[in-house]
């Protein structure tokens, strides 16, 4: 069991590809594991046949422990002794190979493509998916070739790429992968694809029915989620969400907390970000502009770039911000690293990619650990102001509300502006009422004035 994190001590094993016998290539994957932020494929770290399986599916296994072992080519599967190294892996000898632990190095999230696909025996065909199973008996092929990192065999030869999350939503919603057109990395299916694939549906299937209706001005419409089926049930805790609690618990108990609100004019911001866009033909957000604010506001406030210590503050000498991201285990805080660095363009893609690669389970430890301070938005969702709790160690988090057009009073006379609520969580044993509403004052001078983010 790999390492992903310092603080990580174990993971679970959600799914094994592969069975005892099976031919294993090195750098295929052989089994997919949980840990409290992401959900990897676990590779092969040489050639050979899969001997022996230490842990089954659904089994905590700790940091070093053993999961598998792999024998020699041509070798009978038999029991395994255990290697002593908490590494898991085996020492080689000069005349043959000894059986070796699967690989604890962290494998690539990515691997590339084999260029040439390995026939599977009827003995490995047993171990299909249900789903490409039915594939097989229904005649039908897959649209393209994919690389080796999938988990879902749809023929001989064949794979289709796709994230562990994609999988799990493909199969609730009935979706064929093999329909889908991924816009991950090589071609990888992940989960936006499988949602636009099931949205875009939508229209085809009303069109066969015969089903028309005249459009209705985007104002007046109005939707509602679908209906869930209500029951009494108990949901086992995943490792993230026992992260979570552990982590909220930690917060809420022992840090005593303050909150200070804002009331940002954002005209002139969301004028340049529209300019912005249509120059640069990039996407940039308003989140975007508050995290860079943020960030360069934190150089003229370095008490707030801070962490409580059992014997010292700590005053960051880097500005690394941390952006809360929702997904359907839990909630996630990758990092932007030299956020006062970074140009709005560069902010901004960096948000997609790593909240791109936590929605799909996929982001490493360093890409959200290390926060200096954290910005949680649902202004997406309508919320117009709310408080947020402190992420320790971290000693404030911005609570950033929607910008809404309000009338107000300008030169004596009443105008529209766009007005954003923003409040802040303050850690009181790092920083006191009068620090916070200095450090909120020159955070709005950065909103209300956006061309000082350029200079």
């Amino acid at each position: 069991m790999p390492k992903m994190g310092d603080a990580m001590t174990e993971g679970k094993v959600v799914r094994w590809y592969k069975k005892p016998g099976d031919a294993i290539k090195k750098g295929e994957p052989v089994l997919e594991i949980e840990t409290d932020k992401v959900n990897l494929d676990l590779e092969a770290e040489d050639d050979g046949i899969l001997s022996e399986l230490s842990a089954q599916e659904g089994q905590v296994v700790p940091v070093g422990g053993v999961l598998a072992t792999i024998g020699a080519q041509g070798a009978a599967a038999k029991p395994a002794e255990k290697s002593a190294d908490p590494s898991g892996s085996a020492n080689e000898t000069s005349g043959a190979k000894k059986e070796k632990a699967v690989s604890a190095s962290e494998p690539e999230p990515e691997p590339e493509p084999k260029p040439e696909p390995v026939k599977k025996s009827k003995k490995e065909e047993s171990n299909v998916d249900p789903p490409a199973k039915d594939l097989a008996a229904a005649g039908k092929t897959p649209t393209r070739p994919a690389g080796p990192d999938s988990s879902r065999t749809v023929d001989e030869g064949s794979r289709v790429k796709s994230s562990p999350l994609a999988r799990k939503i493909a199969q609730q919603m009935g979706v064929e992968l093999t329909a889908v057109r991924g816009s991950g990395p090589s071609g990888r299916v992940i989960a936006a694809d499988v949602q636009g694939a099931v949205q875009s549906d939508q229209p085809r299937q009303k069109q066969q029915q015969g089903t028309s209706h005249p459009a209705t001005p985007s104002s007046a419409r109005s939707t509602l989620p679908p209906l869930a089926e209500m029951a009494t049930t108990e949901i086992p805790l995943t490792a993230m969400r026992r992260t979570i609690a552990k982590r909220l618990a930690e917060s809420t108990g022992p840090i005593p907390h303050f909150f200070l609100t804002i009331d940002v004019d954002v005209t002139d911001l969301s004028a340049l970000r529209t300019q912005l866009n249509e120059i640069e033909g990039s996407k940039v957000s308003i989140n975007d502009f508050v995290i860079r604010a943020a960030a360069l506001a934190l150089r003229h406030h370095p008490d707030v770039n801070a962490s409580f210590g059992s014997e010292a503050i700590t005053r960051h000498g880097e500005i690394h911000v941390g952006v809360a991201v929702a997904t359907p285990e839990g909630l996630i805080t990758p990092v932007i690293r030299n956020a006062n660095e970074k140009s709005l363009t560069e902010i901004a893609s960096n948000v997609r990619s790593l909240a791109d690669k936590a929605k799909n389970r996929k982001i490493r430890p360093e890409e959200y650990q290390g926060a200096t301070f954290t910005i949680s938005n649902l202004g997406m969702f309508g919320i117009e102001e709310f408080t947020a709790i402190i992420n320790p160690p971290n000693s404030a988090i911005l609570a950033v509300g929607a910008a809404v057009a309000s009338p107000v009073v300008v030169d004596r006379a009443v105008v529209i502006r766009d007005r954003m609520k923003i409040t802040m969580s303050c850690d009181h044993r790092v920083i006191d009422g009068a620090a916070g509403a200095k450090y909120l004052s020159t955070l709005r001078t950065y909103l209300e004035q956006p061309l000082r983010l350029f200079v």
